[in-house]
This record gives C-alpha cells, sequence and structure tokens, in this order.
C-alpha cells in the first residue's frame, strides 16, 4: 500500500510506526488514547489511499453477516418468491454463499437472486459458476476468487457448495444455483428499481469503499432506494462516517444482534489502521455505534394513519432503543 503523506515530516517514520503498532499487545491497542492515535494515522494518512476497484473475492467472506441475513429471509413473513440482489455482485461469490446458506436451511423457499455488477467479465464468470480455487483465477488480471480461503473452510462446506470438475474447476451445485439470475448494470444508475423491482435483500458489500465520497453517497441512496419497506440492506465495506450519516438520514434501523461479530469476521479487514479497507475497532461506547458499526438495516415499514404514514409502534420502539 503507497500512503501519501499530508505532513512532511511524519511520512517516512510511518513504516517504523506501523512495525511497532504490529507489535503492541491487542489489549493495549483497544484503548482509548491507542484508538485516538490510531484514527489519526487512518484520517491523515490511509483513508484516501489506493482506491482502485477490486474483484479480489471469496466464498463466506463473512459468515455472521450470511447467517443474521438468512435468518431475517426465513423468519419474515412475507410474499414469495423472496427477492434478493447482490449490487456489485463480483463474480458471485456472496450471493452463491447466501443462497447455499437458504438452501441448506430451507431447501424448497423460492427465491428470485440477481446479481447484478458493471463489469461484463465478472458477470459471465458468475453466470458460468465455475472457479478455479486452487489458485488465484484470474481474467485480465482482475477477477479471482481465494481460493485458499474457500478451501480452508469446512469440508463439509466445501463438499455441499461445490462439485469437482473434470478440468480441475469447481463449480456451484446446480441446487445452489437454481432462481439465480445474473445481470450487468451500473449500480449508480436511478433506473436500477425500475428493471429489477424492489427487493427484501439488498446485498450493497465491498464496491463502495474504493469510490470517491460523493459517489460512494449517490450511490448508495440508489442502492438503498430499491429495499422494500420492511427488507433489508446489507452494506458492507464503506467509509463508516458515511454509512452512518446516510443510513440515519435514510431512517434505516441498525439490526445490532451479533453487531460486534460480524464487524469482527471479515479477515481482510483487520489490518487497521494501515489500509484503506480496513475497519477501525468495535467500539460499543460510542454514541453513534449502532449506525456506526452495524452492517445490516432495515427500511421501516409504514403504516397509514389517517392521511399520513406513520411508523409502526415496532419500528418506533427500535429506534428509541436501538
Amino acid at each position: 500500500m503507497e500512503m501519501h503523506s499530508k505532513g512532511p515530516l511524519a511520512a517516512p517514520l510511518l513504516p517504523l510506526v506501523r512495525t511497532i503498532w504490529r507489535r503492541i499487545p491487542t489489549t493495549l491497542r483497544a484503548t482509548r488514547p491507542m484508538r485516538r492515535l490510531g484514527m489519526a494515522i487512518y484520517d491523515r494518512y490511509v483513508r484516501h489511499t489506493d482506491r482502485c476497484q477490486s474483484h479480489y473475492t471469496w466464498f463466506l467472506r463473512n459468515p455472521p453477516q450470511l447467517a443474521l441475513v438468512a435468518d431475517l429471509i426465513l423468519t419474515a413473513q412475507g410474499r414469495t418468491p423472496v427477492r434478493v440482489m447482490s449490487v456489485g455482485c463480483s463474480v458471485g461469490a456472496e450471493l452463491y454463499s447466501l443462497m447455499w446458506l437458504l438452501r441448506r436451511l430451507k431447501p424448497d423457499l423460492a427465491i428470485d437472486a440477481r446479481g447484478v455488477d458493471v463489469v461484463p467479465e465478472a458477470i459471465a464468470v458468475a453466470r458460468q459458476a465455475s472457479y478455479r480455487l486452487e489458485a488465484p483465477s484470474s481474467t485480465g488480471g482482475t477477477l479471482w476468487v481465494d481460493g485458499a480461503r474457500v478451501l480452508s473452510t469446512s469440508a463439509q462446506a466445501v463438499e455441499e457448495m461445490f462439485e469437482l470438475c473434470p478440468d480441475g474447476a469447481w463449480r456451484v451445485r446446480d441446487y445452489i444455483r437454481r432462481g439465480t439470475t445474473w445481470h450487468v448494470g451500473d449500480a449508480t444508475d436511478p433506473g436500477l428499481v425500475e428493471s429489477h423491482g424492489l427487493q427484501d435483500v439488498v446485498l450493497a458489500c465491498n464496491f463502495l469503499g474504493p469510490m470517491e465520497p460523493e459517489m460512494a453517497e449517490a450511490c448508495l441512496r440508489n442502492v438503498a432506494s430499491m429495499v422494500e419497506p420492511g427488507g433489508y440492506l446489507v452494506v458492507d465495506g464503506v467509509d463508516l462516517d458515511l454509512r452512518a450519516r446516510v443510513v440515519r438520514d435514510l431512517g434505516l434501523l441498525p439490526i445490532t444482534e451479533d453487531a460486534r461479530h460480524i464487524h469482527e469476521a471479515d479477515p481482510s479487514k483487520q489490518d487497521w489502521p494501515w489500509t484503506r479497507w480496513s475497519m477501525e475497532p468495535f467500539d460499543a461506547s460510542h454514541p453513534d455505534w449502532a449506525f456506526r458499526y452495524v452492517t445490516v438495516f432495515q427500511r421501516p415499514m409504514l403504516e397509514r394513519s389517517g392521511p399520513r404514514a406513520s411508523l409502526a409502534p415496532e419500528v418506533q420502539a427500535r429506534l428509541a432503543d436501538p
């Protein structure tokens, strides 16, 4: 990672500071003074670095997050089929991971699952659902699945999710692929909702972070507009200040269940404050923690009360005590 300094004296010392930081015990790094130092380093030297978009991904990237989303889907009393969309889906690993979990828990559930990405090559890989997991597979050096991470999951999960093809590729099993379609589309396109309709769950993970703040906010607002009232938005891998501000402004409700575990689960985001996509340590004392660290949000269900729409009582209770 190349870190661009805003101060002429501090930048040459950053490699040394980073080495020292990584040797400090975790308990000490979690103290308030060290957190403040980490925030200063991240804000001043790291936050605006390395904004290139990448299609590096893997299956079961955040298992507790997927488990929460699956539970919310299965406990909801909505219409069928359940409509799930992965925006910025890359080569399909996240959506296939959720489909595997849903099929495992409720095999007969009717699901309309759609993946959308602006890169046609990524959609082609997702549609084919065939991956070479023993080593990074690439298209032009940009599209690949981290096979080491996939194969390090439980043998049962790998067996249930993939079949090994004669050419050595791992293909997502047909029963998981059932109900999935893949589409080339731009997450910033306001016509996306007209093309695909409102969704019960929208996944928007790990593609907003590399965008410039103005673009990321516009994109997040556009993606959030695709969520059906009562449905859920999953947004991860984006600047925490921006996410907290936007979801508050949109009136989305944080689902705080297992929030710390989900925030800390993705191994690619643990190198804070030294990589832009890393996430600051979970801080339950932060006054805005429920909007800052939560990744799953619900769009309120409105009920009619006279000529105006008002929030349902259970929604009001959640807002008062998230």
